[in-house]
């Protein structure tokens, strides 16, 4: 009997050692690696719509290994392109330069005919094979027939910047061209911000605000103070439930605004010139003659965010 009971007791032991480490086995910490677009002039931020003709496409991203103990180091990367035929290969399991991080930065030219839509992936992997990937959708629009024409940036990432300073969405009228800046860049083109995303670390709170009022007295000493007499005015407006961001026309854009819900108590002091980013909220913008709509794809409690917009071009 005592032998017997010695056996329970070790059969016991074993059947938990091998549980314990079963369970130890599946708990890793793996992330999995990332794919980070710069907010730099010229660089393609998220999905845009381009005249017919040739342009010339910048774009450059960070690749990065995994934040989680457990994670690998990069092992490959890989880049094709669909122009609307299957996918083509541009270059498939190059060899990471780097285990931990790595720049790709890559110019071309591209021509495309009036519908034509091109669709550029970038593929990551680590030694773990878990992948990441970014697509990037070149819409290619005739307007010279005088058609109600939308230009539109998706997807695109932003953070406070190095300088803490936000990230400035910038249109540029005779290009009709939408990008994000630094407070740097912004500068050289204070006329074509339309808003400037911030995110304050006090009130953990993710926002646009228009440029202008950062040359407001409430700003005095903040981190986006900005005492530009160039920048421009656009007010916010909450769009209606009804209104979708994915189907919306040329004239919706214009209605969401006429229609949308005044927003001057979001911040003391701001009226109708800030409004909070929360994830699915839709925002309606008017600076001068332009209209245009937000989607707040997602935003982090760690400072940043995912916005699209889409312009009602003048």
């Amino acid at each position: 009997m005592r032998y017997a009971s010695t056996l329970t007791r070790t059969g016991l032991l074993a059947a938990l050692t091998a549980t314990l480490f079963v369970a130890c086995k599946k708990d890793k910490e793996q992330n999995g690696p990332s794919i980070v677009v710069p907010n730099e002039t010229g660089v393609i931020a998220g999905d845009q719509t381009l005249t017919p003709g040739t342009h010339s496409l910048h774009f450059k991203l960070v690749f990065q290994k995994g934040s989680g103990k457990d994670d690998a180091d990069l092992k490959d990367f890989s880049f094709t392109f669909n122009s609307g035929g299957g996918n083509t290969t541009v270059f498939a399991n190059r060899p990471a330069p780097s285990g931990s991080t790595f720049t790709f930065d890559t110019t071309f030219e591209v021509t495309g005919t009036n519908g034509q839509v091109y669709t550029y992936t970038f593929t990551v992997r680590d030694k773990n094979d878990k992948t990441a990937s970014k697509s990037f959708k070149i819409t290619f629009q005739d307007t010279s027939s005088g058609s109600l024409v939308i230009d539109s940036l998706m997807n695109a990432g932003v953070t406070n910047q190095a300088d803490g300073k936000g990230t400035y969405f910038r249109y540029r009228l005779g290009t009709y061209q939408l990008s994000t800046q630094d407070r740097t860049s912004a500068e050289g083109n204070p006329s074509e911000i339309l808003f400037v995303y911030y995110f304050s670390s006090s009130s953990q709170r993710h926002s646009i605000i228009s440029p202008a009022i950062l040359r407001d007295s409430i700003y005095n000493t903040t981190p986006v103070e900005w005492d530009n007499p160039s920048t421009q005015t656009t007010t916010f407006r909450s769009v209606q439930a009804s209104v979708s961001f994915d189907g919306i026309t040329y004239q919706g854009i214009i209605n969401a605004y006429n229609s949308g819900t005044d927003i001057s108590n979001e911040f003391t002091g701001n009226g109708n010139q800030r409004a909070e980013c929360t994830t699915g909220r839709l925002i309606a913008f008017k600076q001068g003659n332009i209209y245009g709509i937000v989607k707040v794809n997602s935003v982090s409690a760690t400072g940043s965010a995912s916005l699209s917009i889409k312009v009602a071009r003048p």
